[in-house]
């Protein structure tokens, strides 16, 4: 896995509100980091710190995780 290239497309899938693919990516990548897989450049410049890098990694992760499920809670209720 790239774990770079898979925070840029969990970033570009946020941004298109694509959440099926957000959600696949933020899955990914929290198995790849959950495995001792590095995490990747985020935010600020790489001499911060692999620990900075996988904490904001996981939490941008976890928000996704979150949005996609509020966001087919919503769809439901428009359904209904």
């Amino acid at each position: 896995m790239d774990p770079q290239a898979a925070w840029m497309e969990l970033l570009d899938a946020r941004h298109q509100r694509d959440w099926d693919r957000a959600e696949e990516l933020a899955e990914n990548l929290l198995e790849w980091m959950n495995k001792r897989g590095f995490p990747p450049n985020t935010v600020g410049e790489s001499g911060i710190g692999r620990t900075w890098h996988r904490a904001v990694a996981q939490f941008v992760c976890y928000m996704t995780l979150n949005d996609v499920k509020a966001a087919r809670k919503r769809l439901t209720r428009r359904r209904s």
